[in-house]
């Protein structure tokens, strides 16, 4: 049997998010009425409340903090944490990262889902058995690995440090686009309910409309009005005024009032003919048919 070459094509892997370095990793339990002095370091800090409640200061800004929850601190912030009168303990882990897009988590608060809250664990698992330090230490400033520290516990830190940041902003965009999806929604409906007023006025003036004069009322191109209400309704806008003429012409046949030339002539038809035709084409009735069968109707 003959070799077949095969050309397989190598995918380089991208990585958006870069951890390049832990300063510490630290789990504290605050009493009530506690306060940290305060610090500023040109690394990023990512503050977890595992229970209770505190307050973050980014510079001039405050943050409350409840369980489940945690806040980023951007590089040179001035940043501490206080408790009022409440107990808290607390997750915090120092890192490097250069990549641009952990900008988007600065000063936000996110609520963990029980996948994030799991990556964290492990990254404080990993903290206690890889180095000897004790992690309620506030003075820590570097952290010591252990001559017997498990194989690769630094990389399962600093992959799930990744993971975790991955997660967060995947949450982020998923909330922008959700937001971009819903002001582009709640536009579109304002769109298709503004064409339907100016229908509507214009069927209570016996006038006719076309799309030319609805977007310069409106101030969007011919084309996309049309495709937006298209969409919306399921209708083109001149269809659906029509139908909007036929259903007035009924209501207006069935009152028995009027002859089918007046009819046709508030509602701005440019002839009886006409009026009669699309009034079949809708109804399979002529306007003299439909008015007899509401007689009809009105006998029985």
């Amino acid at each position: 049997m003959s070799e077949t070459a095969v050309g397989f094509v190598k995918n380089n892997l991208y990585s958006p998010v870069n951890v390049t370095g832990i300063y510490t990793i630290h789990y504290f339990k605050y009493g009530r009425n506690f306060k940290f002095k305060g610090e500023r370091h040109d690394f990023w800090e990512m503050v977890y409340i595992d229970s209770g409640n505190a307050k973050v200061i980014a510079d001039d800004k405050e943050f409350s903090l409840k369980q489940g929850e945690a806040f980023f601190h951007k590089p040179n912030e001035l940043h501490t944490i206080y408790t009022d009168d409440d107990f808290a303990n607390s997750a915090i882990i120092s890192f490097e990262c250069k990549s641009r897009s952990i900008k988007q988590i600065a000063g936000k608060i996110f609520s963990f889902d029980d996948y994030e809250k799991s990556l964290l664990n492990k990254i404080v698992h990993e903290a206690k058995i890889s180095y000897v330090d004790k992690l309620n230490d506030v003075y820590l400033t570097k952290m010591t690995k252990r001559t017997s520290a498990p194989f690769g516990g630094e990389q399962i830190i600093k992959n799930n440090t990744e993971l975790l940041i991955v997660s967060l902003l995947r949450k982020e965009e998923s909330q922008y686009k959700f937001a971009e999806e819903l002001s582009l929604n709640l536009s579109s409906n304002k769109i298709v309910e503004n064409v339907q007023k100016i229908l509507f006025d214009k069927l209570d003036n016996a006038e006719n409309i076309n799309l030319d004069e609805i977007s310069y009322k409106l101030g969007f191109s011919k084309s996309y009005i049309k495709s937006q209400f298209k969409k919306q309704t399921g209708s083109s806008v001149i269809q659906y005024y029509i139908d909007l003429k036929i259903d007035r012409a009924k209501k207006l046949l069935s009152q028995q009032k009027f002859t089918v030339s007046e009819i046709a002539d508030s509602l701005g038809f440019s002839s009886v003919y006409y009026f009669s035709r699309q009034f079949k084409l809708y109804t399979d009735m002529s306007p003299t048919e439909y008015a007899n069968s509401i007689k009809a109707d009105n006998v029985l």
